[in-house]
């Protein structure tokens, strides 16, 4: 049974529930006690802004045994038959005229029968009926303002006492306090939230650039990012898409064309909680296969776009216009596309989108663009985000991802940037090295045109000093001679010796001459041949013969070997008569004193092979392959004035070449112990017999 309580004793036991409880408990004990207090059968304590019931709010309520019996003694409710709940959503409009009073002039309103009063009865009231018959209100005060209410109710008539008044007076300024400590506390706790939600946004902005700043590689980038962004929105799954322009001049949107644009996935992220990926399945016991290879197809996906060295060519990928969201997306952007239940748009989608997105079990969307800046801003991708549960997203998560998407946006674009400045440098390095090489090929060419200049200016100057020296000895004989010859007073014999020596030096003159002329007349090969049957074993013995004679003074002898020969031999004999003298000449004019000449001569397979060796200095190895240019001679041979102009070996070999021979040189140390300082140097002459080419240039 309860007692009456003092007024000033009520208020005591709001202050002291006020000093002891928790605040989410400070309300309900409030209601209960002065719903005790009073004697009452429901006591509602509510926070009120702009005529609306706010939190904090509590309602107490007496267990309605006995609500069929209105006209019970209530001097016998015990607090054993009551009970404190948390008002969530209450049955009392405020809106009712009742209040009127109460919430715009703070006056008390006590109505023993709301029923049977002269309000109820009105047509102005609403129809709408209050849950009890006896009513008690008062304002609940702060600061000498309103900023609460308290409602007793009885579910029976009942005459509220000048006692219950004063109680009601006393609880308004400790519940107002009560009511005012409660909403400070909350405001506390929300700014506390939200300080929380903006240091977790801004290290999830942190962790972006940081991203941006030690990777180089853009699918680590985006990866990094979209796992960031997921668990820091607390989302079920986010992916990062990437347009590609399959027509570059429709980078910018256009509002009458659908540019043909190919959308790429390249990272994607769920979040790491086990119950946030179980919500995305479908409970349906009959979709766990459709459901496992989903998961299966997001762990591919998930580790290819983490790979680093994937092709992008190997992501999964869609036609824009195959996507009626990612379409939306990209005509809405740069703004987002929230949608805080997408049920109906994602029923909409294709199949093949519909998959690579993900979509199933998803009902809370989210699209941010990745834009490229500028008036018209281009479109890079998208930033997705996807919830299995409807979900609001909030200005501050909207403007978060902006900024995200900002981020990523810079990070492609400095990426594509870096990636065609590499291109250039590459294209541009390898012009370069191209140009180098080419370059170096010049240089090269150069310098072995330099040396061929420098040589040709060596064979020239040796020409020059050759030719000074074959011209003017025997100019100078001439001249010397015919002075000679002037003076009348000298001998016959005298006279006679002059005129030989000028037939001689004569003679020489003549033969450089014509030397040049049959050099000059046979480099082209443009002289007829005539064919004449030689008998080439004469041939040698009648040269053999004359050379003994001129060797004499040498001590140098000439060495025939002549097997058995072809008697007779088709070629043209004044060219080969040349030749064999201009060998012979050149073997005696470098062979050493006392040594021998050898002559040789073979039958191979229709060739005629001769071979001329003189032993003496020899040929260096420098000198060999250019032993046949004109004018050329060996080293040293002019400075030791043996005789000669660099002549008779070059036209040796167009004499040979004439008669469709060829002649080899070759020179090296000799055998013999007895000659163990000079070298061997051979000449060998291969020559056909009859060949079709000879008798044809002879008919």
């Amino acid at each position: 049974m309860h007692y009456p309580v003092d007024p000033a004793l009520l208020g005591q036991q709001i202050c002291q529930i006020l000093a002891t409880s928790f605040d989410r408990e400070i309300l309900l004990q409030i209601a209960n006690t002065l719903g005790v207090a009073c004697q009452a059968d429901l006591c509602l304590v509510a926070a009120v802004v702009d005529q609306k019931v706010v939190n904090p709010n509590a309602c107490w309520q007496l267990w309605s045994d006995r609500q069929n019996a209105a006209g019970a003694a209530d001097s016998t409710q015990t607090p054993e038959h009551s009970q404190t709940t948390k008002l969530k959503s209450p049955s009392i409009s405020l809106e009712h005229p009742i209040w009127a009073n109460v919430l715009a002039n703070g006056e008390r309103v006590a109505i023993s029968d709301y029923q049977d009063s002269l309000a109820a009865s009105s047509p102005n009231f609403p129809v709408t009926p209050l849950p009890f018959r006896a009513i008690l209100a008062g304002p609940a005060r702060f600061g000498g303002a309103v900023n609460g209410m308290m409602i007793l109710g009885k579910s029976h008539p009942h005459e509220w006492s000048v006692t219950d008044l004063q109680r009601l007076e006393a609880a308004s300024n400790p519940i107002g306090i009560a009511i005012s400590h409660i909403q400070k506390t909350q405001e506390i706790a929300n700014l506390n939230e939200q300080l929380q939600r903006q240091a977790k946004y801004k290290n999830l902005l942190m962790s972006v650039a940081a991203s941006i700043d030690t990777n180089s590689e853009l699918d680590r980038i985006l990866q990094q990012v979209i796992e960031n962004t997921v668990d820091t929105l607390e989302v079920d799954r986010g992916q990062i898409l990437l347009l590609k322009y399959t027509d570059p001049l429709f980078k910018t949107r256009s509002p009458n064309q659908n540019p043909k644009v190919k959308v790429e996935l390249v990272g994607e992220s769920a979040l790491k909680k086990d119950a946030k990926k179980q919500a995305i399945a479908p409970s349906d016991a009959g979709k766990k296969s459709s459901t496992s290879k989903t998961k299966n197809k997001e762990k591919i996906a998930n580790s290819k776009s983490k790979n680093p060295n994937s092709k992008p060519n190997n992501s999964p990928a869609f036609l824009l216009s195959e996507s009626n969201l990612c379409d939306k997306a990209f005509h809405s952007a740069p703004k987002p596309l929230a949608l805080a239940d997408a049920g109906e748009l994602i029923g909409n989608e294709q199949e093949g989108a519909a998959e690579i997105l993900k979509l199933q079990g998803i009902r809370g969307l989210l699209l941010v663009p990745l834009t490229g800046g500028g008036y018209q801003e281009t479109v890079l991708g998208f930033l997705v985000l996807q919830h299995s549960e409807p979900r609001a997203w909030s200005p501050e998560e909207l403007e978060v991802l902006e900024s995200v998407s900002a981020q990523a946006s810079r990070a492609i674009i400095q990426t594509q940037t870096l990636k065609e400045a590499q291109t250039l440098v590459f294209d541009r390095t390898a012009q370069l090295q191209q140009s180098l090489d080419v370059q170096a090929k010049l240089y090269e060419q150069s310098a072995i045109q330099l040396e061929q200049l420098r040589k040709l200016k060596l064979i020239k100057d040796e020409f020059l000093s050759t030719m000074s020296h074959e011209l003017r000895t025997p100019l100078t004989i001439m001249k010397l001679a015919i002075l000679m010859l002037k003076q009348a007073e000298g001998p016959s014999a005298s006279r006679a010796k002059y005129l030989d020596i000028l037939e001689q030096q004569c003679s020489k003159e003549t033969a450089l001459v014509n030397d040049l002329l049959t050099l000059k007349q046979f480099e082209p090969q443009q002289v007829p041949i005539s064919l004449i049957k030689i008998d080439l074993k004469g041939l040698i013995q009648d040269l053999a013969g004359d050379f003994e004679k001129q060797w004499a003074d040498k001590q140098l002898t000439l060495k025939v070997d002549l097997p058995k020969l072809t008697p007779c031999w088709e070629t043209d004999p004044d060219s080969l008569k040349r030749v064999l003298l201009e060998l012979l000449t050149n073997a005696g004019k470098y062979s050493a004193s006392g040594t021998a000449v050898v002559l040789e001569a073979s039958e191979v397979a229709g060739y005629i092979v001769l071979t001329i060796s003189n032993f003496g200095p020899g040929i260096s190895a420098a000198d060999l392959p250019h032993i046949f240019d004109k004018f050329r001679r060996g080293t040293g041979i002019t400075d030791q004035a043996i005789p000669g102009t660099g002549l008779g070996l070059a036209l040796v070999k167009c004499l040979v070449q004439h008669l469709n021979g060829t002649i080899d040189v070759s020179s090296c140390p000799a055998k013999s112990s007895e000659t163990d300082e000079l070298w061997r140097t051979s000449f060998t002459l291969t020559l056909p017999q009859s060949p079709p080419e000879l008798s044809n240039l002879g008919e």
